[in-house]
């Protein structure tokens, strides 16, 4: 008996795993969070069947013609590639967002958060404890673009609701704050920013 138990339990386990398509497939009903976290955005790579994503270290990727160059989903590994797509949706799965967007350095970050929310004569409140290049690229190259900013303390919500304006479109914060690794409350400053429009 115990001899067909081995004989017929490895096919049972590879016919369990060949139905088993899409990462969680496998599991019925609603998982905890923790279950959901671990398997949102696995899928297996098609080519290899690599359950994880493989780390893509490729820098360019082939085109089957300049018309079609984004046909395949990627072009150039400093736009996108498959790594960078499974850890933004990741990202996206943990803090339960539309979407999410990674970035090779921090200044690449706040740049594009800037950019992407602000014009000439709008309004930012920012913390007066920021990294160095961010308070540099908004004081130098921002406010000559008619951006206007207003550095504050964010340890007390207080005063960026003090600070906020009509044309406030953007309360742009770190936490912890470098360089002195300040604290602030996230929850009640996007209250206050939502609360005026921002």
């Amino acid at each position: 008996m115990l001899a067909q138990v081995r004989r017929y339990a490895p096919r049972a386990a590879a016919a369990c795993r060949m139905n088993a398509t899409k990462a969680g497939s496998w599991m019925e009903g609603p998982l905890a969070l923790g279950t959901d976290l671990v398997h949102a955005a696995v899928e297996p790579e098609p080519k290899s069947g690599a359950i994880l994503t493989p780390l893509f270290l490729s820098t360019t990727f082939v085109q089957d013609s300049v018309e079609q160059y984004l046909a395949k989903g990627y072009s150039y590994s400093r736009t996108n590639n498959p790594t960078v797509t499974a850890l933004e949706a990741k990202l996206a799965a943990v803090e339960n967002g539309y979407g999410a967007a990674a970035f090779g350095t921090g200044m690449a970050a706040t740049t594009s958060a800037i950019s992407a929310t602000m014009k000439a004569g709008d309004h930012c409140v920012i913390t007066d404890c920021s990294y160095g290049g961010t308070n540099r690229s908004c004081r130098e190259f921002f406010t000559p673009m008619g951006m206007e900013f207003t550095f504050t303390d964010f340890r007390d919500p207080e005063n960026v609701r003090k600070a906020m304006k009509p044309n406030t479109k953007l309360v742009f914060s770190e936490t912890p704050a470098n360089p002195v690794l300040t604290l602030c409350d996230i929850e009640e400053i996007s209250k206050i920013a939502k609360s005026n429009g921002a």
